[in-house]
Formats: C-alpha cells, sequence, structure tokens
C-alpha cells in the first residue's frame, strides 16, 4: 500500500467515525437510513440507468447540492454508492462538526486520494470497526483463524446486516487486520452469488434492484436557471446527463437551433 493511500485512509476512517458521532450518536449499522442522512442535506436524485459502471454522483451548482443515486444496481451496491457520496457531501458541508476545518484541511492535501478515501469512507461508516470488531467476536468464539465456512457464513449475515455487499464486508474484514482466509476476500460479486445460490440462506431483497426514478426537484432547479439565464443550455445539459437524460437532450437540441438561427443571421 502506498502511503498516499495509507494517508488517505486513515483521514477517511477518523472521519467516519466523527461523522457517526456528530450525526447517529453512536456507532451502529445504518443501513438504508443512509438515503435519509443525505436527504437531509441534499437534493437526492433517483435514476433508473442501465449502466453497470454508473453507481451515482454528487452534482454541485452554486449553493445547491445534488447526489444521484442509481435505482437499477442491486439494494447493497446503492447504500453504499449513497455512503460513497456522502464523504464528497460531508466535505462540502459542516456534517463533520468542530473537525470539519481538520478533515477538509487534511483532504486538500497535494497526496491525498480522494476517491479512495471515498470508497474507504463508505465501508468505515456502513462497517463502523467497533461494531464490526464486537460481532466477530461474538460469532467466532474462541477460533484462533475460523474455517472457511464460519467465515462465509459470517459475511453473509453482517452484510445483511449492514446492508452492504458481501465484497464490501470482506475487504472491511481484511483491513481491520481479522483472519479472514485470502481466497474468500478475494471473491467477487458473482462467486458469492453462486455461494448463495448453494448454502441454506434464503434469498435477500437486498441483492435485488429497486428500480425508480425520481429527479423533479433537480430538473426544475435547472429548468428556473435556465429561464433566469443563470445556467447555459450548455451547462444545463451536461447538470442533466445522467439524472434526466432525455431533458438533456433536448437542451441541446434547443442549443443547436439557436446557434443555427445565429449563423442564418450572420449570413
Amino acid at each position: 500500500m502506498s502511503k498516499q493511500t495509507r494517508f488517505s485512509e486513515k483521514v477517511a476512517e477518523g472521519a467516519a467515525e466523527v461523522f457517526l458521532k456528530e450525526n447517529i450518536g453512536s456507532e451502529i449499522f445504518i443501513g438504508a437510513d443512509i438515503e435519509s442522512l443525505i436527504a437531509e442535506n441534499a437534493q437526492v436524485v433517483y435514476q433508473n440507468i442501465d449502466d453497470p459502471s454508473f453507481f451515482g454522483a454528487l452534482v454541485a451548482y452554486k449553493s445547491k447540492q445534488f447526489v444521484v443515486l442509481n435505482t437499477h444496481q442491486d439494494l447493497r451496491a446503492r447504500y453504499y454508492s449513497a455512503a460513497h457520496e456522502m464523504w464528497h457531501l460531508a466535505l462540502a458541508s459542516a456534517m463533520f462538526g468542530e473537525q470539519s476545518e481538520v478533515i477538509k484541511h487534511s483532504a486538500a492535501a497535494p497526496n491525498f486520494d480522494s476517491e479512495r478515501a471515498a470508497d474507504h469512507f463508505a465501508a468505515a461508516l456502513m462497517l463502523p470497526q467497533a461494531t464490526v470488531v464486537k460481532i466477530w467476536n461474538k460469532y467466532v468464539q474462541n477460533q484462533e483463524v475460523p474455517t472457511k465456512q464460519v467465515t462465509k457464513e459470517l459475511v453473509v449475515r453482517m452484510a445483511n446486516l449492514a446492508a452492504m455487499p458481501y465484497v464490501a464486508v470482506c475487504r472491511r474484514l481484511s483491513e481491520l487486520g481479522l483472519p479472514v482466509q485470502r481466497t474468500i476476500v478475494n471473491w467477487g460479486k458473482q462467486r458469492w452469488q453462486l455461494y448463495l445460490e448453494q448454502s441454506e440462506f434464503p434469498p435477500s431483497p437486498l441483492d435485488e434492484a429497486v428500480r425508480f426514478e425520481k429527479f423533479a426537484g433537480l430538473s426544475e432547479f435547472v429548468k428556473n436557471q435556465v429561464d433566469h439565464k443563470q445556467m447555459t443550455l450548455m451547462a444545463a445539459a451536461n447538470f442533466l446527463t445522467h439524472a434526466d437524460p432525455n431533458q438533456a437532450t433536448q437542451y441541446l437540441k434547443q442549443r443547436k437551433e439557436k446557434i443555427d438561427r445565429l449563423e442564418v443571421a450572420d449570413d
């Protein structure tokens, strides 16, 4: 691990602990409530985008903040993405309380990796160290190194408790220095799905997507900015690329028509 990564993760780990104390009051699994926390500080935009590589984004314009979440992803991935975007949102606000300026100063360092920090913050926020270690110790009992079967069962149960991806839980356990077998840490999403199909665990709704769209607040905001000439048509189109692609296309069309009219006038 590079010094840059180590520094970024250390800042993010401390920031997650501060965030939980400031906004929750305790280091617990917050699960789906992460979206409610975001909604208290920004406009949440839900968009059903059939793109496996797009999970979410923070869009800021002047003093307004929008968090876009892709409901095409399963719930575990969506909540993890929300926690990732919470890092960026919290940095732009005072959600870290008295430590806000200290954390912002660290995040502004030249060797700081903001995206790696956001990923680590998401894991530390949704899987707080003290709670994870307590559950681990309770479940593995006196096994110094638990068997693979015990480890797999623990990962699934913890993932269900925290509403987190199995892969993220494995990585978090490993980062905390808990004795998780390397082969299990390296499992991807498909390998976990195969294991679950062969296990006695019942299907979890967290493994499914709840697809819907809700973005009226963002579209109306952009329209108001355009109508009052406080945002260009190109900026409006870029702003709505993921949240409201149909409206973004309309803004691009209007821009082209405007340019065409100007060219005709020049002739």
